[in-house]
């Protein structure tokens, strides 16, 4: 029998067996955790801002283990009162925090993709933003291995269409690469193959978080999804 995806009311799109359906039937997914709210006035985003930097650099520095409520209080300065205003659990700051690194992972994708010299070809743009992207899933998956699980079956109910959907990293980097380069694509269908493009740029690494980690890092993974996306970009329609 199938499985079904349903959503619990009133409880921030957790998923949850639906109505006359048994446990065995239905797949169970924990969302990642989220702040209570967030920071309007500049003071409160000034705390917030600084309790992410700091938790940032326990993580990197120290590792998962070493970042409690304790540690982020004597490490920033900020009581833990405060703390919990914004954030209730220590994985809901971790959750935020995991979004903005990915936030700067596109923004850094983009300037790289302006920044490639004039002899820069397409098949160079999609396999640097392939490599930058890959290597910061497998670096997230070091410092937080169940958030980044955690975040990729998440992902996917996102890309399906599931849950309320956000803003992918890939899905504005995919459009600046066919804008740089678009002199290269020959494909006559663009809408279609940038949203071929997109799927599998969002599908796939997903797919490699969770099931084959250890290809994240290697070259020939990089090679192969290049590939893969230049020839759906390059290959002229027949006449």
């Amino acid at each position: 029998m199938a499985r079904r995806l349903a959503i619990a009311p009133g409880n921030e799109g957790a998923l949850a067996p639906s109505r006359g359906q048994s446990n065995h039937d239905n797949v169970l997914v924990e969302l990642p955790a989220r702040p209570r709210k967030q920071p309007k006035q500049a003071r409160s985003v000034a705390l917030v801002d600084a309790l992410k930097t700091a938790g940032r650099e326990i993580l990197e520095g120290e590792g998962r283990e070493a970042l409690s409520i304790y540690r982020l209080s004597d490490y920033s300065g900020v009581a833990i009162s405060s703390i919990y205003e914004y954030f209730p659990t220590i994985e809901s700051l971790i959750g935020a925090i995991f979004d903005d690194y990915r936030a700067d992972a596109r923004q850094q994708a983009i300037a790289s993709i302006h920044a490639l010299p004039a002899s820069a070809t397409l098949y160079d743009g999609i396999e640097m933003v392939l490599r930058t992207g890959l290597a910061a899933l497998h670096r997230w998956l070091q410092i937080d291995s169940q958030l980044s699980i955690k975040s990729a079956y998440y992902g996917e109910l996102v890309r399906l269409d599931i849950v309320k959907p956000e803003r992918f990293w890939i899905s504005m980097v995919i459009p600046a690469l066919v804008q740089r380069f678009s002199d290269q694509v020959l494909v006559r269908d663009r809408e279609k193959a940038g949203f071929l493009a997109y799927q599998a740029v969002t599908a796939l690494p997903r797919a490699l978080l969770i099931e084959k980690p250890e290809y994240l890092l290697q070259d020939d993974t990089v090679r192969m999804l290049t590939r893969m996306l230049h020839a759906l970009l390059t290959t002229a329609d027949p006449e």
